[in-house]
């Protein structure tokens, strides 16, 4: 005998409005288990962007250049004064709504990034045919310049090339290039430590002359003050004087687009004086009083 369920009318409604309650339960549950999901891939994106040095080359709504430290135009651990190199930099690009990241490297590294294209480019570096390969060159940047310091009128006068000084003792800043460049000139050095340590021994008559470059020299001199007595008495003349440019990475997306933005950029500052007003931030004169 075949038996057959009855359910009530009233009965069969609730079940079947159960069923689609506990259907819309599901749906909501796995609705809001999609949404947290998603909001961890989020939360965990923005970390990992938020906490890399080098984000994807090619973005240039943000942009990132190589930068090796080189006090005062490039300051690795002052973030107040990241040196006049990266200032005029970011000046330039925020003209044209452009955001700089500059993450620190020893140039080789920071040169090997660039060169292949894991970030956009260098902060600086100087011309080189060989480096046209892997880089478009900006309009000038600044200025390499190489002096002679001394606390005598007669030392200056007589020395227009390093030669001159072969018989005068000389301090040069231990791990400049200039060390090398000194020997090669017969000269007589003596080693320090720092710009300050210059100063102190110019003061102190231990040195006829100090070869050093310009930019860190005359930061101490103008800014720092070495807490030097007598500083206005060291004087200076400027041996060589070589431009610099920032330079993009080929490989980097619309790299000749980013070059043009730039250009435009460092020409902007420039007019407006902005570029002039960062330099003295850092004791540096005006390029065109130079």
């Amino acid at each position: 005998m075949r038996i057959a369920a009855y359910f009530p009318k009233n009965l069969r409604h609730r079940i079947t409005d159960c069923a689609t309650g506990k259907d819309r339960l599901k749906n909501w549950i796995n609705a809001v288990i999609a949404l947290f999901a998603v909001t961890l891939i989020s939360i965990s994106t923005i970390a990992s962007a938020q906490n890399t040095l080098i984000p994807p080359a090619g973005n240039h709504e943000t942009i990132t250049l190589a930068c090796n430290p080189f006090p005062p135009a490039k300051i690795a651990d002052k973030a107040t004064e990241p040196g006049y190199d990266v200032e005029i930099l970011r000046a330039a690009f925020a003209t044209r709504n452009i955001t700089l990241l500059t993450p620190f490297y020893p140039w080789k590294r920071a040169y090997f990034l660039a060169r292949t294209g894991q970030v956009d480019g260098l902060c600086s570096c100087s011309y080189l045919p060989e480096r046209e390969a892997d880089f478009l060159f900006s309009d000038i940047l600044g200025h390499v310049r190489v002096a002679i310091y001394s606390t005598r009128d007669e030392v200056l006068g007589s020395v227009e090339t390093l030669a001159d000084a072969r018989d005068m003792t000389v301090g040069v800043v231990n791990g400049y290039n200039l060390e090398t460049t000194a020997r090669k000139a017969g000269l007589d050095i003596i080693m320090a430590n720092s710009e300050t340590t210059l100063v102190n021994l110019l003061l102190s008559k231990r040195l006829d002359a100090a070869l050093s470059f310009r930019a860190p020299m005359d930061y101490v001199l103008n800014v720092g003050k070495s807490g030097a007595t007598d500083i206005d008495k060291i004087k200076s003349k400027i041996l060589s004087n070589d431009p610099y440019y920032s330079c993009i990475s080929r490989t980097t997306e619309h790299a000749s687009l980013l070059l043009a933005q730039l250009n435009v950029g460092l020409s902007t500052i420039r007019k407006n004086g902005l570029y002039d007003k960062i330099l003295a931030k850092y004791g540096i004169l005006s390029e065109a009083s130079q």
